[in-house]
């Protein structure tokens, strides 16, 4: 597609205020972003949704900070969307060439649109066995999960314990846990119920596990004296399950809202509690792609909406209770 066939206008999603899922609206006449340097144009396929999606709409975090100081301050509407895949239509970039399929996480929003400016330094190809879907559900999901065993910085023989291992970062972390089962002997608990750990066969071999914590039963959390707590959840579950933990035990949290909480219910443990926000990376979504393409992590998809549907769509994620990932359908 040349530059000419690009449209002024285009449908996308916006919100004027934050609230709850009612405050976006499906919107055409939209204007079309115009490229900044070393920037490229996609047209969006599908635009992956997060938790950090929602909690941004409801004013919370450092993605409405952003909406508040770039947008609402200057009477602006904003568009939520940090996770796209799509195709190339126009390119002021070396790297990326109009036609070419990609994918990226972008945290300066803008996805629930047909059409999305991106830095070039944050998009990888798309590989030939990795479907559009698969990489608009990827992005920061799989960046997350990346960076983030990378960041816990497990050691060989350590006793590792993750809660939500179902959710969108936690099906992929629970794979890359279970490859240092083997390669370096590490011990993996899981906390999830027991609807989620039956899905869990679909992922990993559950025989390799050290053990499970129902949530849903144990009042209680075992004192597994582990080395370190992946923590997905945050909050009061977040801090139930420091119980798990030895004295001078590391607990990373996502998001990093949660770390004074966790600071201070561990504070009698002397724990080392760390919070992760992902960092976006072209290499590393080229990386999760690869990795996808391959078959070394299986991708769960629960549901596809489309782009128009956006409100149903975090209903449904704000549950609690996905297995996988949420994406919606733009074109």
């Amino acid at each position: 597609m040349s530059n000419t066939q690009i449209p002024i206008t285009q449908q996308a999603v916006l919100i004027r205020e934050f609230g709850e899922p009612d405050v976006m609206n499906y919107e055409d006449s939209v204007a079309v972003p115009i490229l900044a340097d070393e920037q490229v144009l996609v047209k969006v396929a599908y635009a992956g949704i997060n938790p950090v999606d929602y909690k941004t709409r409801q004013g919370k975090g450092w993605g409405a900070d952003n909406i508040r100081k770039d947008k609402f301050d200057h009477d602006q509407p904003a568009i939520l969307g940090f996770d796209m895949s799509g195709e190339v239509v126009s390119s002021n970039s070396g790297q990326f060439a109009v036609g070419d399929k990609v994918a990226a996480l972008t945290f300066n929003g803008g996805c629930y649109a047909e059409y999305v400016a991106v830095d070039a330094k944050l998009l990888a190809k798309v590989p030939e066995s990795v479907t559009l879907e698969q990489a608009g559900a990827l992005p920061c999901i799989g960046q997350t999960a990346l960076q983030f065993v990378e960041f816990a910085d497990i050691k060989k023989g350590e006793h590792v314990v993750i809660n939500a291992p179902a959710g969108g970062v936690g099906h992929l972390l629970i794979q890359l846990l279970m490859n240092k089962v083997s390669q370096d002997n590490i011990k993996v608990t899981v906390i999830c119920s027991p609807e989620k750990y039956a899905k869990l066969d679909a992922l990993i071999d559950k025989s390799k596990l050290t053990s499970w914590i129902d949530y849903t039963k144990e009042e209680v959390f075992p004192d597994f004296q582990a080395d370190v707590l992946l923590d997905l959840v945050g909050g009061d579950a977040g801090v139930r399950a420091l119980d798990v933990l030895k004295s001078g035990g590391r607990v990373n949290v996502l998001p990093t809202i949660w770390v004074d909480k966790l600071v201070d219910a561990g504070s009698q443990k002397s724990l080392n509690v760390a919070g992760y926000k992902a960092q976006r990376s072209g290499q590393d979504m080229a990386r999760v792609l690869e990795q996808v393409g391959t078959g070394k992590l299986k991708l769960q998809i629960q549901q596809t909406y489309p782009l128009s549907e956006a409100v149903a769509a975090h209903r449904e994620l704000q549950k609690g209770d996905t297995f996988g990932k949420i994406v919606l359908k733009a074109d």
